[in-house]
């Protein structure tokens, strides 16, 4: 029987994988299934196993080198996130000699030479991580859907040497341009759009011919309308008013946006003084990053956190110190299908669930004003998120309305309410150069690219 390992890093990992058509098709090929769970998680995905899926927790992958080629490796991408990222390093860490090292290796980084270079040098690092999993199961094929985890790394690393195909999968929209140096190049990437296709070739250093568009699995239940709940139902769930507006406001967590209390608190107070729709705030949470806002208690705010959470953990992969591992429930995406569908408008700051609402065909404010009108330098002030590569297209195509003061989201809210087909056009535009495919099937074309790739 044929062997595929698949790593599941987080809780993303699992609801791209394990909770959609990649794990489910892949379960009916009749192949042996080998899941590698980070080190302290695994007891969450026992459940998972059955007669021919195999659930097995890694060891600890934290280490000096991969510490070290992790900050090596978002510095060497020459692109816009990562100069505002370095900036917001230094603000955290003040240390001017990282700073500049970091400004040298982001200008090393524009010659492809020095980015072969760096992998030759990683991938003979002297490592022995998971080589008796190799051992024991004789993979025909590593699937490594994270690919910038210390994890996949390794695991890329020893399926190299072991001879073992590998394919992994950019993560989200952004990693190849603000997260991952890929520093092993798998035999075949996946990608969600043209987009990304390019940043793998031009930054990934992917020849075309091992670059495939699958599309957002995480959007495949736009397609699915059984999710959907009548909107008296779902309203009773999260204890809302149907005869109110609903504004859903997406938090970031504070280690992007300190001031979302301050922002829903002023949207509140416009509620109160009649100067919106009579409506009501809905606040999702993200489920890895903890918000201010979950201690407002307020008339007209509805919180909701989704996802099993445990005890905060040290982070590697963002800005903030410390975040929440969490994994998906089926009700999960029941809920976020809801909020989306029955919303009147959404806002956040400079986030994925953009394209959510988008697939919904729901407006989008994007906040970039600091709080209650603050005005903080560039690089203090949550303007600078806006200029990262990934979000480019969507700044560009006026798809949203951008707010830069308290007074231009209640405006922004009250043109929405009054007349959501505004900017529909722009919407309709990223649903087909950015969201690529809505048809429900993003997850059995990955699952058929990772069959090719066993043979």
């Amino acid at each position: 029987m044929k062997t595929i390992f698949i790593t599941v890093y987080d809780g993303d990992v699992e609801k791209n994988i394990l909770q959609s058509k990649v794990f489910h098709t892949l379960k009916q090929a009749g192949i042996r299934i080998v899941l590698l769970i980070k080190n302290g998680i695994g007891h969450n995905y026992r459940r998972y196993a059955d007669e021919n899926v195999i659930v097995e927790e890694l060891p600890a992958s934290s280490c000096f080198s991969e510490k070290f080629f992790y900050w090596i490796g978002w510095n060497v991408l020459p692109t816009q996130s990562i100069y505002l990222r370095r900036h917001r390093s230094y603000k955290l860490h003040r240390n001017w000699l990282r700073f500049k090292f970091g400004e040298i290796l982001g200008m090393c980084g524009k010659s492809r030479a020095f980015r072969q270079w760096l992998r030759w040098l990683y991938v003979r690092i002297p490592d022995n991580y998971g080589e008796y999993l190799f051992e024991r199961y004789k993979p025909g094929l590593l699937f490594a859907p994270s690919m910038f985890s210390f994890e996949d790394g390794r695991l890329l690393r020893m399926a190299k040497k072991k001879g073992v195909r590998t394919i992994t999968m950019s993560k989200s929209w952004d990693v190849l341009t603000n997260k991952a140096f890929t520093k092993v190049l798998a035999d075949k990437i996946l990608v969600q759009n043209a987009l990304i296709r390019d940043a793998a070739i031009r930054l990934g250093d992917y020849a075309p011919e091992r670059v495939e568009v699958v599309g957002f699995v995480q959007f495949d239940f736009v397609a699915d309308p059984s999710l959907l709940l009548p909107r008296e139902k779902f309203f009773e769930n999260i204890g809302a008013d149907p005869k109110k507006k609903l504004i859903l406001y997406s938090m970031s967590g504070d280690w992007k946006n300190p001031y979302d209390d301050e922002v829903v608190q002023g949207i509140h107070i416009a509620i109160e003084k009649g100067k919106v729709f009579p409506a009501q705030i809905l606040t999702r949470f993200h489920p890895k990053y903890s918000s201010k806002v979950e201690r407002l208690e307020l008339p007209f705010l509805i919180k909701y956190r989704p996802c099993e959470s445990g005890e905060q953990v040290e982070s590697f992969d963002s800005s903030a110190s410390r975040v929440y591992p969490f994994t998906f429930r089926a009700e999960d995406f029941v809920d976020l299908a809801n909020m989306l569908y029955h919303s009147n408008v959404t806002i956040n700051t400079m986030s994925s669930i953009t394209l959510d609402a988008i697939a919904f065909d729901k407006p989008v404010i994007l906040i970039s004003h600091d709080g209650m009108n603050r005005s903080l330098p560039y690089f203090d002030s949550l303007r600078q998120f806006y200029d990262e590569d990934h979000y480019r297209v969507i700044m560009e195509n006026h798809c949203t309305k951008v707010s830069y003061r308290m007074e231009d989201t209640i405006e922004a809210i009250n043109a929405y309410l009054a007349d959501p087909s505004l900017d529909v056009e722009g919407r309709a535009y990223i649903r087909e150069h950015v969201l690529y495919k809505l048809d429900g099937n993003s997850g059995a074309r990955i699952a058929e690219a990772v069959l090719r790739s066993l043979g």
